[in-house]
């Protein structure tokens, strides 16, 4: 028979905590890196900035601040 050694480890709430939140910020930069190698996703996405940079929106109106007198 094999002689095993068995370890027991302790982990705390936080360092759980921590490593989820790295998981998650992981999984959000490979989201953003899956989306800009995407071109039709960036050239919308681009169009749609310069639409909101110019105030244009899908009825293609332009909307203006109201200003106060």
């Amino acid at each position: 028979a094999k002689n095993s050694i068995q370890e027991t480890m302790v982990i705390t709430k936080e360092a759980v905590n921590n490593l989820i939140n790295v998981k998650e910020r992981f999984g959000a930069i490979v989201e953003s890196i899956e989306l800009m190698s995407d071109k039709n996703f960036m050239d919308s996405y681009k169009k749609s900035k310069e639409q909101i940079k110019k105030r244009k929106f899908a009825d293609g109106l332009k909307i203006f601040h109201s200003r106060k007198s």
